[in-house]
């Protein structure tokens, strides 16, 4: 009998996000894995809490990307956003707001979900033009 073990593949994401005042966001995520790159486009809902300051659509942001990696069989990887409270937050070391308590749990269950994750703060320069695409395509169908 043969021990077959199956690697699950790993991945190295940046993401850049943005939504309009209707909570209809778009997140942009570069996934890299040893031998590729690509980025890819996931839409996503929000609940509409301006008072949060952004934390309502980064979790759901988050959450999307997720839901993405888990679909492709990803288990290990390593997120990188630019908003360092949602990283605190969601890596357990912040406090989430209490009117995100239940954004906080789903976000949590789909990253632990994938496995081995790791959040981190990412320098601005590596999800700019992301974030800029995300606030683009936003803008873009607010005007339509």
């Amino acid at each position: 009998m043969t021990n077959t073990r199956r690697i699950r593949p790993a991945a190295d994401v940046a993401v850049g996000y943005a939504a309009d005042e209707r909570g209809r966001g778009i997140a942009y995520a570069a996934v890299a894995t040893g031998s590729n790159r690509a980025v890819v486009r996931l839409p996503f809902t929000s609940p509409v809490l301006p008072a949060l300051d952004g934390l309502d659509v980064g979790y759901a942001a988050v959450a999307a990307i997720a839901a993405h990696l888990k679909a492709r069989g990803f288990a290990r990887v390593r997120v990188r956003l630019a908003d360092e409270r949602i990283v605190a937050d969601l890596g357990g070391t912040g406090s989430p707001p209490k009117a995100l308590a239940m954004a906080y749990v789903k976000t949590r269950c789909m990253l632990h979900a994938l496995g081995a994750v790791r959040l981190e703060t990412a320098a601005p320069v590596e999800v700019r033009d992301l974030s800029a695409r995300a606030q683009a395509e936003v803008r873009l169908h607010a005007a339509a």
